[in-house]
């Protein structure tokens, strides 16, 4: 996905995709109209990654053990790019 660098992002930090069903975990309280996705712990996910707010809305509703948060699939992530304009 590439949007314009003035483009307001909700940066969202996660340590690492839940790897037995291929998800990431999105707080539902984190969630903004763009989202600008960063794994911490994950080296083979580095770089920054897209997901917009609808997308995110649509996926179901999972709990990580204290929170309620949304389950993404992880095949719906966009590698993010900037532009200059």
């Amino acid at each position: 996905m590439i949007i314009s660098k003035n483009t307001s992002c909700q940066v969202i930090d996660i340590w690492q995709p839940r790897w037995k069903d291929r998800v990431v975990l999105i707080a539902t309280y984190k969630v903004g109209t763009h989202n600008l996705i960063r794994f911490s712990k994950a080296k083979s996910m580095e770089g920054d990654w897209y997901l917009s707010g609808e997308t995110i809305k649509q996926c179901p509703k999972d709990y990580n053990g204290k929170i309620e948060c949304y389950a993404v699939p992880i095949s719906k992530l966009e590698p993010l790019e900037r532009s200059e304009v």
